[in-house]
């Protein structure tokens, strides 16, 4: 048998405005990272027979693109966006080892 518990969080609403604002930059985060998964993704497509306009990688074509670069990346994205500073870097790392798991399940 397992069990399982269950907690209600009572915010303040300092903590909830903070809550809020992490969501909404994981969120940005989690899409950006999908985003360079997909470019990779639609750059290296080709068929082997012919060559397609529309799957044609234009310019120089990206490394591959996984958890690791994609983690190595997140203190220039601080450096860059100085509002991720707040953000604890195990939330970040969390959120794309998510991603990296979910990638590799698709």
């Amino acid at each position: 048998m397992i069990l399982t518990y269950q907690y209600k969080l009572n915010p303040t609403d300092s903590q909830a405005l903070t809550l809020e604002t992490w969501g909404e930059l994981l969120r940005r985060h989690w899409n950006y990272a999908l985003g360079q998964r997909l470019d990779w993704l639609n750059r290296t497509r080709c068929p082997i027979d012919r060559c397609s306009i529309v799957s044609e990688p234009v310019g120089e074509v990206p490394d591959e693109v996984d958890y690791y670069t994609q983690a190595s990346e997140l203190r220039a994205t601080k450096e860059q966006f100085p509002e991720y500073k707040d953000i604890y870097a195990d939330c970040q790392q969390q959120n794309l080892m998510r991603l990296d798991k979910a990638w590799k399940r698709w």
